[in-house]
């Protein structure tokens, strides 16, 4: 998800402001990219066109237009989508410090537990963080998703189906303010 007005920052977009030598929303990319998801989709909102051009060439993009609402109106659009593909990652284009390899072990869980009802949780220090993974069964509840909380509330309503992945501070760790890229 790429979609965020990026308030705290400023006047700067935090996903096109470069961080260790690319644009922040790059690292997300070339996680999931070198990861085992397929097909990959960028939610753009805000400054698309700027979010789109810090992407490589042929990126497959949805245009949230909802974006002022919130996370909710990102996550309805990137599930939309890839409706006919499970399971779905969610992982957030301010997250740089998630890697392939956490990614891949959502997707292992997710496999071992042989189910498209299981939600696979990244978690720091046993708390739940992003990116989080959700099996094809909760499609409906995540179109119905309203405002900024993201998808708490379906994690939350399925607590039986959750398999936590302990992923450390990347699943913590978002870039929200101009001192968090001094990491």
């Amino acid at each position: 998800m790429a979609a965020g007005q990026s308030r705290r920052m400023g006047r700067a977009n935090k996903l096109t402001t470069p961080w260790r030598g690319k644009p922040l929303v790059r690292h997300v990319w070339d996680a999931a990219a070198g990861s085992k998801l397929s097909p990959l989709v960028v939610v753009t909102g805000h400054e698309s066109d700027a979010v789109q051009a810090a992407l490589p060439a042929g990126v497959h993009s949805v245009h949230n237009s909802d974006f002022e609402s919130g996370m909710a109106g990102s996550i309805r659009s990137g599930i939309y989508r890839l409706q006919g593909h499970m399971p779905v990652v969610i992982l957030l284009g301010d997250m740089p410090l998630v890697t392939k390899d956490h990614i891949d072990a959502l997707i292992a869980a997710f496999e071992a537990a042989g189910s498209d009802k299981a939600i696979v949780v990244s978690t720091c220090d046993g708390n739940p963080g992003n990116p989080v993974l959700f099996g094809k069964a909760h499609f409906a509840a995540l179109k119905m998703l309203e405002g900024d909380q993201g998808a708490k509330s379906v994690v939350a309503a399925q607590a039986g189906n959750v398999i936590k992945i302990e992923i450390g501070e990347a699943g913590r760790r978002d870039f929200d303010t101009p001192d968090m890229f001094e990491l």
